[in-house]
């Protein structure tokens, strides 16, 4: 199976990473799941009804930065039925990228299955897998697991206090430029400092929504949340305002939990929206 997949948007190159996957059930993700509900989406679920759950970060390369978007699951055990070990520095390898080489570490927050990677175990301790990087999070994000917040949470002893003992965090607030071409924007809901990524160079755009939704059928029923999502109210109103603007200004979407690579566009069919995933971008 293909770990790596990679487009182009104007002079950027945007790779998608598959660190591992998962096949929970639809139920278990979506209360609004029942078997009516779901009838218009069974190319989205399997037989016996279950999501494709993909955990993939993303790497950009822009006016000469090397960005990596979120850092996967991680390589210690977790709760999660994952359908395979968790692999991105393999599949960095397999792109062409040593860990040493990635300049910025940017967080769309700080989920436990997004952060797993920022360091491994060595010599009996957890050190900075990027090490030449600076770990770029939202205050707002890391305020709120600091003050002790659960679900989901990141273990702090082995993926946070690392980086904050090495000195690699840059914490910033609303949008925050990585480069000219690649700006984090706030997108809370999913938790408090959540962001996406927008990048726009040479006449072309894309939108990296992070978790601002976990499945397909979320483009068709921007009103079904997931247990994780901190502030539903608010994660249903940011979820439609990304899909307004995407299908509006035509963006390629990114997703982070969406099928390998989850890359595609918002498009309206009879006055309701739907994902059209794409393959390949000319």
């Amino acid at each position: 199976m293909e770990r790596v997949h990679k487009t182009s948007v104007g002079n950027v190159e945007l790779v998608a990473l598959q660190d591992t996957w998962l096949s929970p059930a639809v139920g278990d993700f979506f209360a609004e799941a029942t078997p009516e509900a779901l009838a218009p989406y069974r190319d989205l679920v399997s037989a016996t009804d279950k999501l494709t759950v993909s955990i993939t970060p993303w790497l950009l390369r822009s006016e000469g930065r090397t960005i990596l978007v979120d850092t996967g699951m991680g390589g210690r055990t977790v709760a999660a039925a994952l359908e395979r070990p968790a692999a991105l520095p393999e599949v960095l390898r397999e792109a062409g990228v040593a860990p040493e080489a990635v300049d910025i570490v940017a967080f769309t927050h700080l989920h436990g299955d997004h952060v797993g990677w920022n360091t491994v175990d060595r010599q009996g301790r957890a050190v900075p897998l990027f090490p030449n990087a600076r770990y770029v999070v939202q205050r707002a994000e890391w305020e709120y697991w600091a003050g002790g917040a659960t679900g989901s949470e990141p273990n702090r002893a082995t993926v946070l206090d690392p980086i904050t003992a090495a000195g690699l965090w840059e914490f910033v607030e609303g949008e925050s430029a990585l480069t000219a071409e690649v700006v984090t924007v706030p997108t809370p809901g999913h938790t408090p400092g959540h962001v996406s990524v927008v990048v726009s160079s040479g006449g072309e755009s894309a939108l990296l929504i992070g978790d601002a939704a976990h499945s397909p059928i979320q483009v068709s029923e921007p009103e079904w949340c997931i247990g994780a999502d901190v502030d539903k109210r608010l994660a249903r109103q940011t979820r439609a305002a990304l899909w307004a603007r995407a299908e509006r200004e035509g963006l390629l979407v990114g997703t982070n939990h969406f099928p390998f690579p989850g890359l595609g566009r918002v498009v309206s069919e009879d006055g309701v929206r739907r994902w059209e995933g794409v393959e390949s971008v000319s």
